[in-house]
């Protein structure tokens, strides 16, 4: 196994998603060529903590384009 490039390196976690969040995540990794580990680790490191309040949050969360809905008019 290589060397992580992160400090202390990466330990097994678990946590559960929805089908549909794991679905997309799995769309996420596949598009980026990585692992849905990776994928998690690099979204999880590129979002601010500022966004658990402000994004995250129940509050919040509903007016979030939900992006693993067939409904969030997503274009590319």
């Amino acid at each position: 196994m290589p060397k992580s490039i992160y400090d202390g390196g990466k330990r097994r976690r678990h946590f559960t998603l929805s089908d549909q969040a794991y679905a997309h995540l799995t769309a996420i990794a596949h598009d980026g060529m990585i692992s849905r580990s990776e994928t998690i680790e690099r979204l999880v490191r590129s979002t601010p903590v500022f966004e658990g309040s402000s994004t995250l949050a129940d509050g919040a969360w509903p007016l979030v384009i939900d992006h693993s809905s067939p409904d969030s008019n997503e274009t590319f």
